[in-house]
């Protein structure tokens, strides 16, 4: 062999003994890889037996929120193709079998909820788009906001009337409540359709004052309050039309149960045991003075219950809707807006009682918790329904 052949020899050897190297080295890394997806893939998705499949998709598809209601078929076939190649289940399910199979435990889950809804206590919230505002010192609320605080609404076994002026909103809680469209009305329309909001321009004029004082967004923007205001009228309108029918209709804020947005509890709001149907309920967050100045609960901001949440029987609720519109206008006449709990503050003063002489009264719920106060009568009517 002469010196040139014994150099490629040598060369050819070197490449080899590289080439194994380097296969062994990817063998094991694949090895390990292998090893990692094995290990993360649930046993009920690689088993044969289709009940453990389907209980695997009801929790991580269907219950979660997981966004693959929001999805057209495609998108969801997507997700389920890259879901499998990335637990390596090619040889069991593939997406078109396993989109059959979902749509499969969606429509067995559906009919399960449903089942759960409550017959005598409907629910009604609103967004009205307002825009991105300041509330507050420092907060900003946006629409994302608001649509990312909905969510809760689709553990909501109650009916749901949901009154909006936002197409983007409106299909949102379309995706939200898809599994329970048989209890949700959703109203788009035209919020100046609504007395509240057509007070909008004698509120701008007040706020304009220059010695008006302003707390954010309540004294700033005159469309807050138009839509605090219209609050009772929305959940009056729904008992009128009869849109369901039941006992009890509620006011709920889109986003008052923010801290448990990321919970996928399935709940019931049902009313308390001592609730008096000749009043409307709310939740109590600071003493009332009864001697009160009227303008003074405007100006300097007072308030005695929150408007997150209140409930009545049909029929009660809508006498005070009625009345409540009435004082609303008594108290634009003194050049005085804010919130609808500064309305309902003045109104049960002494001087209000005299001068409106409301025709109901308020149960305040006084919270007996250490939680947030503002919140207490509605986690008080939450109650988890255990489904599976």
């Amino acid at each position: 062999m002469t010196t040139r052949h014994f150099y490629y020899f040598s060369g050819f050897l070197s490449c080899v003994s590289i080439m194994m190297l380097l296969t062994t080295k990817l063998y094991l890394e694949n090895w390990n890889l292998f090893k990692f997806h094995k290990q993360d893939v649930p046993i009920e998705f690689v088993s044969e037996d289709k009940s453990k499949v389907d209980e695997y998709l009801l929790k991580k598809f269907i219950i979660p929120n997981s966004g693959i209601d929001f999805m057209n078929r495609t998108g969801r076939f997507k997700v389920l193709d890259n879901f499998i190649h990335s637990q390596e289940n090619h040889n069991i399910w593939n997406a078109s079998t396993l989109l059959s199979e979902l749509s499969h435990v969606r429509k067995k889950h559906r009919k399960k909820i449903q089942g759960y809804v409550s017959k005598n206590f409907t629910l009604i919230t609103a967004y009205w788009d307002l825009g991105t505002f300041r509330k507050g010192d420092a907060k900003t609320f946006s629409k994302e906001l608001y649509m990312n605080w909905a969510v809760v609404f689709k553990y909501m076994l109650n009916p749901l009337v949901v009154y909006t002026d936002s197409e983007k909103f409106r299909d949102w809680i379309r995706n939200i409540r898809s599994d329970l469209l048989c209890c949700t009305k959703i109203i788009y329309m035209n919020r100046t359709d609504i007395e509240a909001f057509r007070r909008v321009q004698k509120i701008k004029d007040i706020y304009d004052q220059p010695d008006y004082p302003r707390y954010y967004p309540n004294t700033v923007n005159p469309l807050y309050p138009a839509s605090q205001n219209a609050k009772f009228t929305v959940v009056a309108d729904t008992y009128r039309q009869k849109l369901f029918d039941t006992t009890y209709y509620g006011w709920i804020d889109v986003g008052y149960f923010r801290d448990v947005v990321n919970e996928f509890d399935y709940y019931k709001m049902e009313v308390p045991g001592d609730f008096d149907p000749s009043r409307i309920a709310f939740n109590r967050v600071n003493n009332h003075v009864a001697t009160s100045d009227l303008v003074s609960v405007f100006r300097d901001n007072l308030f005695w219950v929150g408007g997150g949440l209140f409930f009545g029987l049909g029929e009660v609720v809508d006498r005070f809707d009625k009345f409540y519109q009435r004082a609303v206008d008594y108290f634009l006449s003194l050049n005085v807006s804010n919130s609808d709990q500064q309305v309902l503050y003045s109104i049960y003063t002494d001087k209000g009682r005299q001068i409106l002489d409301p025709p109901i009264e308020i149960q305040p719920y006084v919270p007996n918790t250490s939680n947030n106060k503002w919140f207490y009568l509605g986690f008080l009517c939450r109650k988890v329904v255990t489904i599976y």
